[in-house]
């Protein structure tokens, strides 16, 4: 990802057993985890890399079908 091609995420930050969780919002299945809330928050950095790159791939991969149905 190029410096100009920058995009933002919300990330939200909780205590967990063992240290922090991090979910990212927007982004379904990323989150992350850390002994630290920043540590989990810079490791979020790398799951909303994989997650996006996961969505990509399988979108690509995707058949669309229509359905009509009576209600």
């Amino acid at each position: 990802m190029e410096s100009d091609d920058l995009h933002s995420f919300r990330i939200a930050v909780y205590r967990a057993p063992g240290g922090y969780l991090a979910i990212v919002d927007g982004v379904r299945g990323c989150f992350a985890h850390g002994a630290s809330e920043v540590e989990a928050v810079e490791n979020a950095r790398g799951s909303i890399r994989t997650c996006l790159a996961m969505e990509r791939m399988l979108t690509s991969l995707r058949a669309a079908v229509e359905v009509r149905i009576r209600p």
